[in-house]
């Protein structure tokens, strides 16, 4: 529906509402890079400078291909040629790459992201989701919990826990970790805490608990493993599919992310050694 019909129907219009959009070069410049062929050239000389006969070769081009590819990149100030006659990318050629992760992610995932609402994570963790690209899904409820406390079993340092499952009742290896000298710490949100205590017995734990208003996924971060469960677009975390990350960069982000949680959870569930009601 246009403006012109939307008030011939009597339809409220936001007086702010742009008639016009605005240019902003943004769709000329993401034009420019619309292309297999120069985002290739991109690609090869990200970590070596090239001359045009290399480029031409790497990409199996022919000259006239390559010297309209090099001319439509340079004029949208992405790369350059050095004074051996080398093509390499400029300043904003690299920050423009260091984006390129986070698309790979969402095409690599496509499916999945339809079903899931991954927008739960802090922002500066969702613009970081270019660092999961090589982690892998399990998938189906029995194999994820296999998975689980497989990994659990293999741990000789840390075992992080996100969650607002009944994770401590269906695993007791934590406490076991625990005594063996493991770092083991649990998130789990208030309210599902508190519903789980007021129908469980209590667990005895040796290890520190503390309290989110609300643990919108699960993340469990081990030695040198880690995955994550994201919630579908209903609300509810999908444990039938966890992202296992095992890659250093996947780690790092899950365990930046458990950090970042802890550091701002609100209270700590009593001291180690105690059982908590």
């Amino acid at each position: 529906m246009n403006l012109r019909s939307a008030c011939s129907e009597g339809l409220s219009i936001d007086p702010n509402y742009p008639r016009v959009m605005e240019p902003t070069g943004l769709a000329r410049f993401l034009f420019e890079l619309a292309s297999d062929e120069r985002l290739g050239i991109l690609d090869a000389i990200a970590d070596t400078p090239l001359r045009h006969a290399q480029i031409a070769r790497h990409l199996k081009m022919t000259d006239s291909e390559t010297t309209r590819h090099l001319n439509r990149l340079a004029s949208t100030g992405l790369l350059m040629k050095n004074a051996q006659s080398q093509y390499e990318p400029t300043n904003l050629a690299r920050l423009v790459s260091a984006g390129f992760p986070f698309f790979r992610f969402l095409l690599k995932n496509r499916d999945f992201l339809l079903k899931h609402d991954v927008r739960v994570l802090p922002s500066e963790f969702v613009e970081r989701l270019g660092a999961l690209t090589g982690g892998t899904f399990v998938n189906g409820m029995y194999d994820v919990a296999a998975a689980q406390v497989r990994y659990l079993r293999a741990v000789k340092h840390r075992i992080w826990v996100l969650t607002d499952q009944m994770f401590e009742q269906a695993i007791p290896i934590l406490r076991e970790k625990a005594t063996m000298g493991a770092d083991v710490r649990v998130i789990r949100s208030r309210e599902g805490f508190e519903r789980e205590i007021a129908r469980l017995p209590p667990v005895e734990r040796n290890y520190p608990v503390r309290l989110v208003p609300g643990a919108r996924i699960f993340l469990a971060v081990l030695d040198d493993v880690a995955g994550v469960c994201f919630p579908s677009v209903d609300g509810e975390v999908d444990m039938e599919a966890m992202l296992l990350l095992t890659d250093p960069s996947g780690h790092r982000w899950a365990s930046d992310l458990f950090a970042q949680e802890w550091s701002e959870a609100s209270e700590r569930l009593g001291p180690p050694g105690t059982v908590n009601r």
